[in-house]
């Protein structure tokens, strides 16, 4: 792991991860808190590393000095309990690719609660040629220089970084701005650099720079993942700005691409909603919540129980709407 000032953080995850893996290595950054000592006392081996604004220097930096046979790559926030690291163990004994998907939850900061969920290679095999590029969203890569992919993995990480005090987030997000915005000026046609940059400028509000960043991502790279992906958080935007006609066409669009895509569906029904059309409305969010996918994320279901509750409650049924909020908060955690 790389950390800077992270002793609050490392004094909760620490213990854990020390009793489940074979060695702890840990590039400091330039911390001036109990960061190194803290490491050291649970055995971690500490290199110091001077920061130039380039994450995957510092991961690759890190990688140097490991001798393990599997490398799993983590934040101070990211919490992993013993018993599943040992558990992991026991699944690479048997590993028959070089590099795992891990599921990562968001999580309230100290909890292990499974609000909603993504995966992200965070496991790989140390002699198969892996390495860290690009300065900002640091993305791991084969021998090849293509994108890690690898098969899913049994580990949970339960990462605290979304629950952190309201200064220090807006702290973090404009440090991500000033660097995807410097990254950008090199690299102007990076979709996953406009899609970061855009995600930070939604976290801190700025809409209408996050939907022309979202829309950048997406018309460079339509037919992928990430231009999908971004696609879907530019309907949301255009939803939540009132701009209805425009966040219509748009879903429409990704659902010729993807028919049974959540997010396009839920803006129909929101828009059926504010149109006074609450028996449409609720016939298509019955019928997204009816066939969910199990191991789709929670959170993709949060907003259309959020509007299934606002169409029970305009319709009188005061029952059905309350049970609906509650499991939109449950989702949202």
């Amino acid at each position: 792991m790389i950390v800077k000032n992270e002793e609050a953080n490392l004094a909760k995850t620490l213990p854990s991860l020390s009793q489940g893996v074979d060695e702890i290595i840990l590039v400091d950054t330039g911390s001036t808190d109990g960061t190194v000592e803290l490491a050291k006392k649970y055995g971690a081996k500490v290199y110091h590393f001077i920061w130039r604004d380039d994450y995957a220097a510092a991961r690759n930096e890190s990688l140097q000095y490991a001798i393990g046979d599997w490398v799993l790559w983590v934040d101070a926030d990211e919490l992993i309990e013993t018993a599943d690291l040992k558990n992991l163990k026991t699944f690479l004994a048997k590993a028959k690719v070089n590099a795992y998907n891990v599921t990562i939850y968001e999580s309230k900061y100290g909890t292990c609660d499974k609000n909603f969920s993504y995966q992200r290679v965070k496991l790989f095999h140390r002699k198969a040629g892996y390495t860290f590029i690009r300065p900002i969203n640091e993305q791991l890569v084969d021998a090849r220089g293509e994108i890690a992919r690898g098969d899913l993995s049994p580990l949970a990480i339960y990462h605290w970084g979304k629950y952190i005090a309201a200064e220090r987030f807006k702290v973090k997000q404009e440090n991500y701005i000033r660097l995807f915005t410097q990254a950008l000026i090199q690299s102007p046609d990076d979709p996953y650099y406009h899609f970061r940059l855009a995600a930070s400028l939604e976290a801190l509000n700025r809409l209408p720079e996050a939907l022309e960043h979202y829309d950048q991502a997406y018309g460079l790279v339509p037919d992928e993942p990430i231009g999908r992906e971004a696609l879907e958080k530019k309907i949301n935007l255009l939803f939540c700005s009132k701009r209805f006609n425009e966040a219509a066409q748009a879903a429409q669009a990704l659902l010729v691409m993807e028919p049974d895509n959540i997010s396009a569906k839920t803006t129909f029904a929101g828009i059926y909603l504010l149109s006074g059309e609450v028996d449409q409305s609720i016939e298509l969010l019955k019928e997204i919540l009816t066939n969910k996918i199990d191991g789709q994320l929670g959170i993709n279901y949060a907003l259309p129980n959020l509007f299934l509750s606002k169409a029970y409650e305009q319709k009188g049924e005061k029952f059905m709407a309350q049970a609906c909020l509650a499991e939109y908060n449950r989702l949202r955690g």
